[in-house]
């Protein structure tokens, strides 16, 4: 079971504007197929999501245009993720360090399934920050409403291993940090590379881009079975190349070995 209060990086949502071009080319670097799909009309939008061990990736799709995931495409141009999503014991103790820090709620809603509470982007820079509760199990594999009642049995490790991290850079990454920290409820620890959070599953490493650009949500961890191969498979798909893994849907994925 997890600690009594935990928080983890459980779910990343990525945009994209045509799904069905965006599912197959997951399908094929990533060896997994779609663990559950709906249209969110209340959202004006559609979405695909895989399992990723007992975490979560999520594309979403404008149905119609002026919604905000309309308005975050044509907003940053292909760059940067749309969502990091955080699985607690408690919401509404991040709800009120939230506020704390004067972060405002955008969107929340709680039943006898899951508790959601949406964070405004304008105030949590970077990226929408969302905290969830899931009734039912506590472990990273148990209960996760917004994936249905069978994305259990698409989860395979063949090709595809875990989700690690993500990466924030920042024209002000000590103060991104602390700010997401203070709402994490979680420390602020310095590494060579920049400030970092370690939660109960998943980091989040802050870059400094001294005082350049904007926020922006840019990187996920992802181990692989075979990284080479999953680069290759990436290139031949048309995503561009780096020296640790390839770019798509506004993020780096940064490779590394599921052995390692």
């Amino acid at each position: 079971m997890s600690s009594d209060k935990y928080v983890r990086l459980r779910q990343i949502c990525l945009a994209a504007t045509d799904i069905s071009k965006t599912e197959a080319i997951f399908n094929d670097i990533l060896g997994l197929e779609v663990c559950h799909r709906a249209k969110l009309t209340d959202f004006g939008l559609e979405n695909i999501m895989y399992a990723i061990n007992g975490c979560f990736l999520e594309i979403v799709a404008p149905t119609k245009p002026e919604t905000a995931v309309d308005r975050f495409l044509a907003r940053n141009r292909g760059q940067g993720g749309y969502m990091a999503i955080f699985d607690c014991s408690d919401v509404d103790r991040h709800k009120s360090l939230a506020q704390e820090a004067g972060v405002s709620p955008i969107f929340e809603r709680r039943n006898s399934k899951a508790d959601l509470l949406q964070l405004n982007p304008k105030e949590t820079g970077a990226t929408m920050m969302e905290f969830d509760h899931h009734y039912g199990d506590d472990t990273l594999l148990g209960h996760y409403e917004w994936a249905g009642d069978s994305w259990h049995k698409y989860v395979s490790t063949d090709v595809t291993g875990e989700i690690l991290g993500i990466e924030i850079t920042s024209p002000d990454a000590a103060a991104r940090a602390k700010l997401w920290g203070h709402i994490c409820d979680r420390p602020v620890n310095l590494t060579a590379q920049g400030p970092e959070i370690t939660l109960d599953h998943g980091t989040l490493q802050f870059v400094d881009t001294a005082g350049q650009g904007r926020d922006l949500f840019t990187a996920i961890d992802l181990t692989a079975q075979d990284p080479q191969a999953m680069k290759s498979r990436a290139k031949t798909a048309g995503c561009p190349i780096t020296n640790a893994g390839f770019k798509f849907c506004g993020v780096e994925f940064r490779l590394t070995s599921a052995a390692s």
